[in-house]
């Protein structure tokens, strides 16, 4: 089932540096297995390109998740997290748990796969 990683494009409500800093946390190996990070510049300015290549569109807040555009492509689904502001002490730890969380959804689906064959 699991063939690639699973594409994440993540966005704030502006440009902050919270995607930035998910994709740079995302960076690390046993994430990197799972997930494939892009951050956009805001939720305001996706590309259509962009949700076309994402498997997710995670907004780092409830902020960033009222401004999910109306039409998207339909293998792009919608995941809101709920990171610090921007410039947080605590705002990389909460994104590297966000991620190793769904990342360890993935390997335990993997698991459920492998022993179905």
């Amino acid at each position: 089932m699991y063939k690639r990683p699973a594409r994440l494009l993540v966005a704030a409500v502006t440009d902050d540096g919270r995607a930035r800093l998910v994709k740079d946390v995302a960076g690390e190996p046993a994430l990197a297995e799972w997930l494939e990070v892009r951050p956009a510049r805001s939720m305001e300015d996706l590309r259509r390109e962009d949700l076309e290549w994402a498997d997710l569109l995670v907004a780092v807040d409830a902020e960033a998740a009222e401004g999910f555009p109306a039409q998207r492509p339909v293998n792009c689904r919608l995941k809101r997290w709920a990171l610090p502001p921007a410039g947080s002490p605590d705002v990389e730890a909460a994104a590297l748990l966000a991620l190793q969380c769904m990342a360890g959804g993935m390997r335990m689906l993997s698991r459920m796969d492998a022993e179905d064959l």
